[in-house]
Order: C-alpha cells, then sequence, then structure tokens
C-alpha cells in the first residue's frame, strides 16, 4: 500500500526514519517533478501574544482561576514517595 503524507512538524520525519529502521515501513525520496504544497499551517505569533486574554474571566473567577493553577503547581513538585 502507498501513502501520501505531509509532514506538519520536522520531528515527524525522525519518527518515520526510526519506523524505517525497525523494518515496519519503506521511505522513498520524493519525485524529482513534485513541486512541495504550501505548508497550511502558519503561526502568527507566540502562544502567549495569541491566546493573552482568550478567557474573558470575571475577576472573581480569574482569582479562583490563578488559585487552581497554585494549587496544582504545589502539588506537581510535591514528592509523593
Amino acid at each position: 500500500m502507498t501513502l501520501t503524507i505531509d509532514l506538519i512538524d520536522s520531528g515527524a520525519l525522525k519518527l518515520l526514519r526510526d519506523m524505517e529502521s525497525l523494518n515496519l515501513i519503506r521511505v522513498n525520496p520524493p519525485d524529482p517533478g513534485v513541486q512541495e504544497a504550501p505548508h497550511p499551517y502558519k503561526p502568527k505569533g507566540s502562544l502567549s501574544t495569541r491566546f493573552a486574554g482568550a478567557l474573558r474571566l470575571s475577576p472573581d473567577k480569574y482569582a479562583a482561576f490563578q488559585s487552581a493553577l497554585q494549587e496544582g503547581r504545589t502539588e506537581w513538585e510535591r514528592d509523593t514517595y
């Protein structure tokens, strides 16, 4: 079976190469006459700028949200053994 895929992340090629080394798949070089399609995903900036204010929380809900985040962070850092 032959499939054509578009790689979104450069790390995906490493995964494909790893699968090839395990003899699970065979990666063929692209045909020389085939032009590469433009990448459909173009980030518009850092995540912090893209999503700043996206929650639109009231001051009370924002304080509760920050409190829950802080509680989760302290639980994460706690030793469990």
